[in-house]
């Protein structure tokens, strides 16, 4: 049985954006002194990745939305009196 857009996301995992994550992480790494031209080299492609897969996922949440916008009521239940 294919589910609801309502379905799908009731079931998908909770995880943060990458993207946030890794900016999180930068400015950790910027408070605490140890973020450098050095660092920021040993990091850049973690950081490409980061922003690639968190692009990805707002693609995703975008479509999902525009899915549950798209689709149609269905009753879960008749009201009594009807």
């Amino acid at each position: 049985m294919k589910m609801t857009p309502l379905e799908f996301l009731i079931n998908a995992p909770e995880e943060v954006n990458p993207a946030l994550s890794m900016c999180r992480e930068l400015q950790r790494l910027e408070l605490s002194g140890e973020l450098d031209s050095a660092t920021m080299k040993e990091m850049a492609n973690a950081i490409e990745l980061a922003i690639s897969k968190g692009t990805d996922d707002v693609k995703a949440v975008e479509r999902t939305k525009e899915r549950l916008l798209n689709s149609r009521s269905v009753a879960g239940a008749i009201p009594m009196g009807f």
